[in-house]
């Protein structure tokens, strides 16, 4: 006989994290927590209306994990360069859950929190409320697509990446250069780019642009 399991939303949650970082998102359902917890599935219902409030839960904790690491001493465009490593970091080690915060608003203590902290760096940048609301919008949209692209990315297998990398010093160099002159001209490089350096050039082109702006307020 099975021993009872008093039932919180936080053992719930946690479940519904092992259950989505071993098995994928989808696999997260009602009647797949009640096994992982030992429990009746409908006693699941009554913490949580439905799966989807479930799943925006194990996305908002992981946007939680990565507020909490924010040091308190940083500057505002080092606070956003900060968020931008950590958002990439924390995606990638979480494929499951990577794509459903590119996605969604979880509406959740996670979120606002991390809200708070991109919007607190831009006003202290200079920028008017109208401008940071604006500008919280282009650093927190790109920085997660960008992050959940290099997870997706990172959670192929590894045949598939290393025919995608292996292009770049291979089909790119040997094409015709009176076809692709430009690519002929350039194709030597592309091999050595890293996902950090594009990653700090994105994020770098979006903070010169808070600095123009902040310039002209």
């Amino acid at each position: 006989m099975r021993a009872r399991v008093a039932l919180t939303p936080e053992l719930i949650v946690d479940a519904a994290s092992r259950l989505a970082e071993n098995a994928g998102a989808d696999a997260l359902s009602i009647r797949a927590l009640g096994k992982e917890l030992g429990v009746d599935p409908t006693a699941v219902y009554r913490h949580f209306r439905d799966r989807d409030q479930i799943v925006l839960e194990v996305a908002d904790r992981l946007l939680s994990g990565i507020v909490d690491g924010l040091p308190a001493d940083l500057a505002w465009r080092a606070r956003l360069e900060w968020l931008a490593q950590e958002v990439v970091r924390s995606f990638v080690a979480h494929p499951a859950i990577a794509p459903i915060l590119a996605l969604r608003t979880t509406r959740r203590q996670g979120e606002f929190r991390l809200a708070e902290a991109i919007l607190g760096a831009l006003r202290d940048a200079g920028l008017s409320d109208e401008r940071a609301a604006v500008q919280h919008r282009v650093f927190d949209d790109t920085v997660m697509s960008y992050a959940a692209m290099i997870s997706a990315y990172t959670a192929m297998d590894e045949s598939s990446r290393e025919g995608d990398e292996s292009a770049w010093s291979r089909e790119y160099r040997a094409l015709p250069v009176r076809r692709y002159p430009n690519i002929a001209a350039v194709a030597q490089h592309f091999s050595g780019i890293e996902d950090e350096t594009v990653l700090q050039e994105l994020v770098g082109a979006l903070l010169d642009r808070v600095e123009k702006l902040a310039a002209a307020e």
